[in-house]
């Protein structure tokens, strides 16, 4: 089932200043529709009912997924301010990358022969 969304529910999921308050109320208002809360969505989902909290004011993949898919919506659609233009998280994963030129003094002693 995919939702058809009007313009001004376009224009609302799709604020740049990303109004939290007016789509979460959005949200809940179409999960209760469906005869749904996002507490029993987070329960099915295994996680507590802040983690979906969580989900709607900051990045929580897992969280997004769920929530649209409850919704009929792609994630991409619903936190349009989170993913790309092909559909990929506007997000850094993973560590931070080493800086170039740095050594650490034990990868020295290692490669000069010594015990480290």
């Amino acid at each position: 089932m995919h939702l058809c969304l009007d313009e001004k529910t376009r224009a609302l999921l799709s604020d740049p200043a990303g109004n939290y308050e007016k789509r979460r109320a959005w949200v809940i208002f179409q999960l209760k529709l469906r005869g749904k809360s996002l507490a029993a969505l987070a329960t099915e989902c295994g996680v507590t009912r802040q983690q979906a909290q969580k989900a709607m004011a900051i990045p929580y993949p897992r969280m997004e997924k769920q929530i649209a898919e409850a919704l009929g919506l792609a994630p991409e659609e619903l936190f349009p301010e989170r993913y790309r233009a092909d559909g990929l998280p506007n997000r850094k994963r993973g560590r931070p990358g080493k800086k170039s030129g740095v050594r650490s003094p034990r990868r020295l002693v290692n490669q000069a022969g010594g015990a480290a």
